[in-house]
């Protein structure tokens, strides 16, 4: 899990919130009933969930088996979610070790988290590659790289320092790909400013995008085709 998809949240202090997850957990698992939890994971922003079984608690260890995406899923992002009713919110775990041909995860480190992903009103897909792109601003037109896409906006990073602020009023050119027929886009959009932090030599900036009905076929298409190419690599893994 990106940290961007999650927010921490401590009840009583970290350590005693481990304590309690693992005490619960080991006693879910002595009693042999609800071993079922459901783990969340984003694959390049796709969301991935499939039921795990709780297998063993050896020390803070916990070993659990898990779907062969999901097994995947957990390699590539090095963190998971746990969904369980059994506790009060969502529990965060770091992945000590995924095989896939196993169907098998070890995960420690237990946290308690609030899931930022799932207030999000639309689905937010990295771009690999990245699309190539350009910020119009009143101060000039930057040359950039959009990181991800969702139908309500990019994340995108500049190749050279911003003054962009939250609020700014930009316009955006996005060459968006059109891999079932080999082509590129080119998509111009009325955008603003949510939020932008510098990055070495340039700066991350997040916009909402003002769609018309071309603009949202032109995503809508591009984003559908996103996700069955992710959904076909992790086939191809697992």
């Amino acid at each position: 899990m990106d940290p961007s998809h999650y927010r921490a949240a401590v009840n009583s202090s970290i350590e005693q919130d481990r304590v309690e997850i693992l005490t619960r957990l080991r006693d879910m698992i002595k009693s042999g009933a609800g071993t079922r939890v459901k783990l969340v994971n984003y694959y390049k922003g796709l969301p991935i969930s499939y039921p795990a079984t709780l297998v063993e608690l050896c020390g803070e260890v916990l070993e659990l088996d898990v779907h062969p995406q999901q097994a995947v899923a957990l390699g590539h992002s090095g963190r998971t979610c746990i969904k369980c009713g059994s506790f009060p919110q969502s529990l965060l775990a770091e992945v000590k070790d995924s095989d896939v041909r196993r169907m098998m995860a070890s995960l420690h480190n237990f946290s308690y988290i609030d899931v930022l992903a799932e207030q999000r009103t639309s689905l937010r897909l990295e771009l690999d590659p990245p699309c190539e792109a350009e910020i119009a601003a009143p101060g000039g037109t930057l040359k950039a790289k959009a990181l991800d896409v969702s139908l309500g906006g990019f994340s995108i990073l500049s190749e050279a320092p911003s003054d962009l602020a939250k609020g700014d009023e930009v316009v955006l050119k996005v060459m968006i790909p059109n891999p079932l027929h080999n082509t590129v886009t080119p998509l111009q959009l009325n955008a603003a400013v949510v939020d932008c932090t510098r990055e070495e030599g340039g700066a991350l900036c997040r916009f909402s995008i003002y769609s018309d009905a071309h603009i949202e076929g032109v995503l809508s298409r591009f984003i559908f085709q996103r996700q069955v190419d992710l959904i076909r690599e992790l086939k191809e893994m697992s």
